[in-house]
């Protein structure tokens, strides 16, 4: 199969298997990127598996198992086997590769992924967390459609710069949408493919960001909070709050624990609460309300950058 070299969450990442929606490399060459992936049988026995993201590893080896789609074997935050199941579904192996799988390596690598979309602003980022069905994901294609610039969808990339500083990174360069989301947010057309078997969800292709290679200051931090026919209203959390905003959201969920990371996930949610204003969106989860919602962010934005 041929190579290509991608960069995601700011590593340049030489695959075998194909990566759609990954920033493509052109000038790079497999010797200088820090993770390798490769299609390649992997011997039974050869690590305890998280069969369905359950189960025990070691920081060094880590063996995802996805019955009916592939198995996944980590080595040292450099190295990710693809064995794929006789039935998988190319779409699918990309999907759990990019989501639980990549979010594994980046906690081998000491990089932080949240459960979180973020979207470009002037002087860096700006992400939305909260629990999958919570409409990250519809917001910041509400958002797009405004104009804002999206960086990444479902994954954000943290890190802590030489200065302590917390940092983001760009993720995909797609917006996943329910097809209900889809429909209303009129997203359609050549690009928009079905994702998951056995999922109404779609991919939907946004234009890449500024500088899709590169880490951009984290700015604001918003939790989204579902209340039933209320009102929609941004409100600030402060100290273990907001800490526990982020630890709640840090992705896969458990397996930062489970591999024996939690001291690193705190330092770095901790830094986010200490020096990020996190604050709690709430809002009904009802499209007709969405673009109240999204002009009230806005406004919020421009108050407080």
């Amino acid at each position: 199969m041929k190579t290509t070299i991608y960069s995601l969450g700011g590593l340049r990442v030489a695959s075998d298997f194909p990566l759609s929606g990954l920033q493509v490399c052109r000038n790079e060459t497999a010797a200088r990127c820090e993770v390798v992936i490769r299609c390649a049988p992997i011997p039974e026995g050869v690590a305890s598996a998280f069969r369905d993201g359950q189960s025990s590893a070691t920081w060094s080896e880590v063996l995802l198992d996805f019955p009916g789609v592939a198995r996944f074997l980590l080595r040292a935050g450099a190295e990710i086997l693809i064995d794929l199941a006789p039935s998988s579904d190319d779409d699918e192996v990309r999907a759990y590769l990019l989501g639980a799988v990549f979010g594994a390596l980046c906690h081998q690598r000491g990089v932080t992924p949240l459960h979180a979309s973020a979207i470009d602003v002037a002087d860096g980022c700006v992400a939305f967390v909260g629990a999958s069905g919570a409409g990250k994901s519809t917001l910041v294609a509400a958002l797009a459609r405004r104009g804002h610039a999206v960086i990444s969808d479902d994954e954000c990339f943290l890190q802590l710069d030489t200065g302590g500083d917390v940092q983001a990174w760009p993720g995909i360069s797609r917006i996943w949408l329910w097809d209900d989301s889809r429909t209303a947010l009129g997203f359609g057309g050549p690009g928009v493919k079905r994702e998951l078997r056995g999922y109404t969800k779609y991919f939907v292709p946004v234009r890449s960001p500024r500088n899709p290679t590169q880490s951009r200051p984290l700015r604001r931090v918003y939790q989204l909070h579902h209340v039933p026919n209320g009102v929609t209203e941004v409100t600030r959390l402060r100290g273990t709050d907001a800490v526990e905003a982020l630890m709640q959201n840090v992705y896969p969920a458990d397996l930062a624990a489970r591999l024996g990371y939690p001291s690193h996930v705190f330092m770095v949610c901790t830094a986010v609460a200490r020096d990020v204003p996190v604050f709690r969106l709430s809002r009904p989860w009802d499209f007709a309300a969405l673009d109240q919602c999204t002009e009230l962010l806005e406004t919020h934005l421009r108050e407080m950058l």
